[in-house]
């Protein structure tokens, strides 16, 4: 018997702890080396995650429909481990301003089974991954969030939404919870019924991210990225 993850129980606050400290530890070895060592820890990531959803449909028996990668966290992730390999400014700036999500994904994970199940480790590495990864673009190759990025990741963002939208419709599915509020117990709670919390999401969005816009605003110094 599998026994069951608890919310800010013990192994939940020490994963917290241990991950925040792991993301700095990784920062360090980055600025040290950051032609190699980023691209190692992105390869690292995107092997592990691709065991996780193989291990989810063969040993949790998930059907593949529903490991697709088209909730934010996994859609970022992808383009975390991209702009980690081959620098691609346009993806940093969506890494930056999406990655918020994984904070949220990390206070209220969407699991299910206790340490030291695989996809449970895998779930917890994966999104300190991507906070990792926009604060490594920041201090081992110094590329700065931009206003033009702060908007291209909200337009980007919602451009996905409307296509995973009719995904959804057609799969049955519910990535992105834009098509109906999310089974489990969710933040998203708080905000009303489908379609008004989408809505609250959008203005969250937006004020949150342009907070963490402004540390970089009023800067006039020109950022010349590493290579």
């Amino acid at each position: 018997m599998v026994d069951t993850f608890s919310l800010f129980g013990f192994q939940h606050i020490l994963t917290m702890i241990l991950g925040t400290v792991g993301v700095f530890i990784a920062l360090l070895f980055s600025n040290a080396n950051h032609k190699i060592v980023p691209k190692i820890i992105a390869f690292l990531t995107l092997l592990l995650k691709i065991g996780e959803l193989l291990y989810r449909h063969a040993v949790i028996k998930e059907p593949i429909i529903e490991l697709l990668p088209l909730h934010l966290c996994n859609l970022t992730l992808i383009f975390a481990i991209l702009v980690l390999l081959f620098r691609i400014d346009f993806l940093f700036q969506i890494v930056y301003f999406w990655g918020i999500g994984a904070v949220f994904a990390i206070v209220t994970p969407d699991v299910v089974r206790a340490f030291p199940d695989f996809a449970t480790i895998s779930f917890f590495i994966t999104h300190f991954f991507i906070l990792y990864a926009p604060f490594c673009c920041i201090s081992a190759f110094n590329i700065r969030p931009t206003l033009m990025g702060f908007w291209g990741s909200f337009l980007t963002l919602n451009v996905l939404a409307v296509i995973i939208f009719f995904v959804n419709n057609k799969l049955g599915t519910n990535y992105l919870f834009i098509n109906r509020m999310p089974e489990f117990s969710s933040p998203l709670n708080a905000f009303g019924e489908w379609p008004y919390y989408l809505i609250v999401l959008e203005v969250l969005f937006l004020v949150i991210t342009y907070i963490l816009y402004l540390p970089f605003k009023k800067r006039k110094a020109k950022y010349y990225p590493r290579r």
